[in-house]
């Protein structure tokens, strides 16, 4: 087995610079943010054979600029977009540079490889795929005005059948720059009715009658259904997103529950 950080990923489930292009958004009184991007490609050898395994690495990294932009930005980076999340346990009151956040994300990455994986591959020259690593992570934005939502796209593969697929989301208040979690989106005690909404669009999304029938696809199989941490606030509805393997077989994928805004109108806090 490896003994790696690496391994953390199927629990959870960069620089050439891009072109600023600020969202055009309504004049409702909020400053909004600008933004860029950061692209970083790079592959390491594990060896110095000609067959030797390789990690690659793919980013495309968008970052704030404007008001709060430091705040948004430190927020992400510690946020577990990117992973192993090293950036986290950089010191809190540290303000990140993003260009040397990406880089010291790379060179974390790398070295571990390198630490981890080179002792076993020479254990092991036969199994030469089993050591090699894919990563990307692909970000987009979602301005509305108040609310940002921030998008990632993320895949990995660390030997095995097939990689994984990951999406993770950071709902941004435009207003402090802090990330909204549940508890700063819903009233008290919504988790019941917002559970219940979700499971009536599952049933229906996947043609069954009952959480028998969901359990007898493998959805929700052997665990209780919960709402998601993973959401995308949008105008007319809450997209909650459950990743691949979160709580259904790989073959079955993602699994995105969209619950219209005005079902949950009850639900949400009025700080729009």
């Amino acid at each position: 087995m490896k003994k790696t950080i690496f391994g953390l990923w199927a629990v959870l489930m960069a620089g050439m610079f891009g072109s600023c292009n600020e969202v055009k958004t309504p004049d409702d009184g909020v400053e909004h943010l600008a933004w860029d991007s950061i692209v970083k490609d790079t592959t390491v050898m594990l060896c110095d054979e000609a067959d030797s395994p390789s990690a690659e690495i793919h980013l495309n990294i968008k970052y704030a600029d404007g008001k709060h932009a430091q705040a948004v930005n430190d927020s992400l980076l510690r946020s577990g977009i990117l992973t192993p999340d090293y950036l986290s346990l950089e010191e809190k009151d540290k303000k990140m540079n993003v260009a040397e956040a990406v880089k010291l994300f790379v060179d974390s990455y790398m070295a571990d490889y390198k630490e981890n994986f080179g002792e076993l591959y020479g254990r092991d020259p036969e199994h030469s795929a089993s050591y090699s690593l894919q990563y990307s992570c692909q970000t987009d934005v979602m301005d509305r005005g108040n609310i940002i939502s921030y998008v990632a796209q993320v895949y990995n593969y660390a030997g095995g059948a097939h990689g994984m697929n990951f999406t993770i989301v950071k709902n941004i208040d435009a207003k402090t720059g802090k990330i909204m979690k549940l508890g700063d989106v819903f009233v008290p005690g919504y988790e019941e009715k917002t559970k219940e909404l979700i499971l009536e669009k599952m049933l229906k999304k996947f043609e069954a009658k009952d959480m028998e029938g969901l359990r007898e696809k493998g959805i929700f199989n052997g665990i209780e259904p919960y709402v998601p941490t993973n959401f995308i606030l949008g105008d007319d509805e809450v997209e909650f997103i459950y990743c691949d393997t979160e709580i259904a077989p790989h073959a079955v994928g993602e699994i995105r529950i969209a619950v219209p805004r005005r079902q949950l109108d009850d639900l949400l806090k009025k700080t729009e």
